[in-house]
């Protein structure tokens, strides 16, 4: 496990399965697509035209909150995964939130990049540790060597990634 402080915050990068029974909230994917598109190649987007295929992230978690669906298609990918860690960390804060996970593996599915994903996710915990808050700990779950990688990268230059 790999471990890092944002301000007062410790952020922490493991690799695979994890148990998010312990954290006060996580963020997951509802459904990750793995449909199969008419030519026999794994498409994301055939979830949605095609067969449908998905899988479901299971959670014993009493506060989730869900990734929206990106896709490479979506120009403004990028915003949407910061948006949506901004808004998961403004709701950790309402609900008195000291420990939160932040699940990858549907984002990295859909084969977004894993330095969008990484870079996104620690710039917004970046500029959410300026300000106050209840929340101490910050687990980032990942499903692949690349992912760690990538999420390494980003908490080791925050300063370039955050363009400050």
């Amino acid at each position: 496990m790999d471990q890092h402080s944002i301000g007062s915050i410790d952020v922490s990068v493991i690799l695979g399965r994890f148990d998010d029974s312990d954290f006060d909230l996580v963020v997951k994917s509802q459904d990750i697509p793995l449909g199969i598109s008419p030519g026999g190649v794994l498409d994301g987007d055939s979830a949605i035209g095609g067969f449908g295929i998905t899988i479901k992230e299971a959670s014993n978690a009493d506060n989730v909150i869900l990734w929206p669906a990106i896709s490479m298609d979506n120009p403004d990918r990028r915003e949407a995964i910061y948006n949506s860690t901004i808004e998961a960390l403004n709701s950790a804060e309402k609900i008195e939130a000291t420990k939160i996970g932040f699940f990858t593996m549907g984002l990295e599915v859909s084969r977004l990049p894993s330095w969008e994903i990484a870079e996104e996710i620690i710039k917004a915990i970046n500029d959410y540790s300026k300000e106050e808050t209840l929340l101490d700990k910050i687990m980032l779950v990942v499903s692949s060597p690349t992912q760690v990688s990538s999420f390494q990268y980003a908490l080791n230059n925050i300063s370039i990634i955050s363009g400050k």
